[in-house]
């Protein structure tokens, strides 16, 4: 009887061990779910507070354009700015840079011969850790100069 009892006590021992383990298991697959979908939600609004310095630039180049420039690379390390460097702006959630890059009549998406003037906008969010670089090229028609029209946009990625 006594050796039962020993058994008994060694069974449940085991079993509160495996369920200890299981346990742990369940609460590192949680945390790591958690941290998972808090980088998701940073990387949402990194890339939202992006669109919206993309459209706060937008809306300066119609106010005021910039003069065209002589050689318009595009930043070299967006994602490093940290706002004040020369010619970048400061929105109200990132960063843009407005660049005249000239005037051309092959710009897509209008009617081919049009005269117009491409303007590039790079636009960086604020938030450091998940950092989104967005960059549109507008042309604007010589016949009608408030008319922004979008021929280009694309999302850069870091590079490592």
């Amino acid at each position: 009887m006594k050796r039962q009892r020993g058994m008994v006590l060694m069974l449940t021992l085991t079993l509160s061990l495996l369920l200890g383990l299981l346990v742990a298991s369940g609460l590192r697959e949680a945390l790591l779910l958690s941290w998972t979908s808090g980088e998701l939600l940073r990387a949402a609004q990194a890339l939202e507070d992006a669109q919206v310095s993309l459209l706060e630039g937008r809306e300066q180049l119609s106010l005021a354009p910039p003069q065209a420039c002589l050689a318009c690379q595009p930043p070299a390390t967006p994602h490093d700015i940290r706002g004040d460097e020369p010619f970048w702006q400061q929105g109200s959630r990132g960063f843009f840079l407005l660049q005249n890059l000239g005037e051309s009549t092959l710009a897509a998406h209008v009617p081919e011969g049009e005269p117009v003037t491409l303007f590039r906008i790079t636009a960086v969010s604020q938030q450091v850790r998940a950092r989104h670089v967005l960059e549109a090229v507008y042309a604007v028609s010589e016949q009608s100069p408030e008319s922004l029209q979008r021929i280009l946009w694309r999302q850069r990625l870091r590079e490592h």
